[in-house]
């Protein structure tokens, strides 16, 4: 490439799988209380979920190459025209077995795996499902070297599921982000139904969205050891970031009620504070002057 001609960046390609059943499953148990959709299973389904706020998440993280839905489609012609607007490929599973499972999530995990492998240029895979079936489709993907993302439903979200994803999103804060101002959101209500059960979600090991003080306690780690590591108080605000959704995969700083990142960190001066705005900026541990790191002996050693 001669020196002086444009560096080009190959885009980033997005493969979206849906365990559509799941997600209406938790949906309608959430709106009508537990066992709602099992006992209406093999009869037409209302509409529950918005796909479009998905789809926009999915489309942020780059070209969407991939897009395909799992479900037993005879009972979901409700959602034909969404499905259709949004480019999905339908993938039939007709249940089997005496327990009527349709086993989309062994078929989802192969056709992931078998497309990871199969096209070098997709980046990143986003899987829809609330269940703990895709923890090892999560771990061969970062194997591969690939980014996945999780999308489920906050308190249904298997928390082991959420914890094995590059970056997981609650799909209320998804619908509620998209929502444009003074429209009222009916796919959903915003907080689970107490009595509420799913299929194959167990509630004691579910997650919900982080609260604050949770985001401050992994904004403190993540702070504390990029100052550690880099041995100078001087952390870039990406990076800083980057590794809060390490500590953190369901961090997301619109769901604490801040605009941008740089509200969540204005949200603890106690903690950190703003140094510059070079190359996106750069931040610093609160009580020690910007640069040169000086922990007290035997700090720098603290994974806390």
């Amino acid at each position: 490439m001669h020196p002086h001609s444009p560096q080009r960046f190959e885009p980033t390609k997005v493969a979206i799988y849906w365990d559509f059943e799941n997600l209406h499953a938790v949906l309608a148990n959430n709106a009508h209380g537990d066992g709602a959709y099992s006992e209406n299973r093999f009869k037409p389904q209302p509409v529950f979920v918005d796909l479009k706020p998905i789809l926009e998440y999915a489309a942020s993280l780059g070209d969407i190459i991939i897009n395909r839905a799992y479900g037993n489609w005879q009972f979901f012609a409700n959602y034909r025209h969404a499905l259709n607007e949004a480019g999905v490929d339908l993938i039939q599973m007709f249940p089997r077995g005496s327990n009527m499972k349709n086993s989309a999530d062994i078929r989802m995990a192969l056709d992931a795996l078998s497309d990871v492998h199969n096209h070098p240029h997709l980046t990143h895979v986003v899987v829809i499902s609330s269940d703990s079936d895709f923890i090892s489709l999560a771990q061969k993907v970062k194997q591969a070297g690939r980014f996945i993302a999780g999308v489920g439903v906050a308190g249904y979200s298997n928390r082991f599921w959420s914890a094995s994803c590059n970056e997981f999103k609650f799909y209320q804060n998804l619908l509620a982000a998209s929502a444009e101002p003074g429209v009222a959101l009916e796919a959903a209500p915003l907080a689970p139904a107490p009595i509420a059960a799913a299929p194959d979600v167990d509630l004691e090991e579910a997650v919900g969205s982080p609260s604050l003080e949770e985001a401050k306690q992994a904004l403190q780690r993540a702070l504390k050891q990029l100052v550690d590591r880099n041995g100078e108080n001087y952390v870039s605000r990406s990076a800083l970031k980057v590794f809060i959704k390490r500590l953190l995969p369901s961090f997301d700083e619109q769901a604490l009620g801040c605009s941008n990142f740089s509200e969540f960190l204005h949200r603890f001066p106690e903690l950190v504070i703003e140094v510059d705005l070079i190359s996106g900026g750069h931040v610093a541990l609160a009580g020690q002057a910007p640069g040169l790191a000086s922990p007290e002996p035997g700090e720098a050693l603290s994974t806390d």
